[in-house]
């Protein structure tokens, strides 16, 4: 881990690397103009001697994260392109070399006691669309992208659903603010644009500027349609989670809406409005999604949740709304479910009796289960 992860931790053994580093100015002309004009209290110590007492501050760190045993390791004077790096550089050399030599006969490891490790109860964070719906689907989709963390080399879709919620999300947090008039199309554009440009420079993936259009026409749809209904909206972007016995179970909607004294939770689709008795499949597994955040919002929240929706951007003459009660029977068949899910996460049991059909043909990872699937029973 980084030294800036180690923070506030110990352990028994620590090997601290990066012997090379000296220390680098911090700050900018910018940071001094704002010091200079605008702060009101005197730095702390002097800008010019930052760069020297940070650097010591991290090895600090680093340093005093051992229990027992303090090990700095390096490839001593390693060369590079440009001649011969000093390393360790002259601001650790002198701690470095007052150290025994891991080879030198007077350095024996098995004299040094190592304190045990503590036993930890930490609980894993799972969500139903990122980790349970994967799983469901492919097993060994998630062994790849969730448990080895392999990146997924189609993320076009990705990022026209993204783009069309976070802008949704925008208009959502202006209303919430109490500035309905604020959310005229021309606004709308500038989120829009704002978000396509963070987006793609975090992603590093495009959209054409037909897909572009087409994702404003999104949002563009769901602002005429719902303009009427801002009296309703209660909060938007809901981070909620539920501590379970063996796991956090954690979820986030899109937006919640109410009145009387109960509320309604609703998630947005940027996809094609399924077929209600042809996708039925794909209806349901969204429909055990809305439960899971149904729950949620009762047992953290204690509100009532009357009404689940689905809501399809794409859809434009017909309604975009997909509707669910709250069935407090069915809700408790899918906690039971996620919690069978998990139980196998937490036990790396990947195993599957056959290849989802549904899932192959565009999967990335179908090319090795082409080569091993027989053969291993992946």
């Amino acid at each position: 881990m980084t030294i800036h992860q180690s923070k506030g931790l110990e352990f028994p053994l620590v090997l601290v690397g990066s012997m090379g580093a000296v220390p680098r100015k911090q700050y900018d002309d910018l940071d001094v103009l704002l010091q200079e004009r605008f702060y009101h209290r005197p730095p702390f110590e002097p800008m010019e001697r930052t760069k020297t007492v940070d650097f010591w501050r991290l090895f600090y760190t680093a340093f005093s994260r051992a229990q027992n045993m303090l090990v700095l390791t390096c490839q001593e004077n390693v060369a590079n392109g440009r001649g011969q790096k000093n390393v360790p550089s002259c601001y650790l050399s002198t701690t470095y070399g007052r150290l025994a030599d891991w080879r030198s006969l007077d350095f024996n490891p098995a004299e040094i006691e190592l304190a045990s490790i503590k036993p930890v109860n930490l609980k894993n964070e799972y969500s139903f669309t990122s980790h349970v719906l994967v799983y469901e689907g492919c097993p060994q989709q998630y062994r790849f992208f969730k448990e080895l963390e392999f990146a997924p080399v189609r993320k076009n879709a990705i990022l026209f659903g993204t783009l069309v919620h976070q802008t949704i999300e925008d208009v959502h947090k202006t209303v919430l603010r109490g500035e309905e008039g604020r959310v005229t199309d021309e606004q709308v554009q500038v989120w829009f644009r704002t978000n396509y440009h963070h987006l793609t420079k975090r992603e590093r993936v495009y959209l054409t500027p037909v897909a572009q259009e087409i994702a404003l026409a999104h949002v563009r749809r769901y602002v005429q349609r719902e303009r009427h209904n801002w009296n309703r909206l209660q909060d938007a972007e809901v981070e909620i989670s539920l501590l379970k016995d063996a796991y956090i179970l954690k979820g986030q909607i899109d937006l919640v809406r109410g009145e009387n004294g109960s509320v309604e939770i609703i998630d947005f689709k940027s996809e094609r409005k399924p077929d209600l008795v042809g996708d039925r499949e794909k209806l349901d597994r969204y429909r055990r999604q809305l439960q899971i955040y149904a729950h949620l919002v009762e047992e953290q929240l204690g509100q009532t949740v009357s009404r689940m929706h689905l809501y399809y951007t794409s859809e434009e003459a017909g309604n975009p709304y997909v509707s669910f009660p709250n069935n407090k029977h069915a809700v408790n068949d899918t906690i039971a479910a996620v919690d069978a899910v998990v139980k196998r996460i937490e036990g790396k049991d990947f195993s599957m009796a056959a290849r989802p059909a549904k899932a192959c043909p565009e999967c990335d990872l179908r090319s090795y289960c082409d080569m091993n699937f027989v053969a291993r029973k992946c």
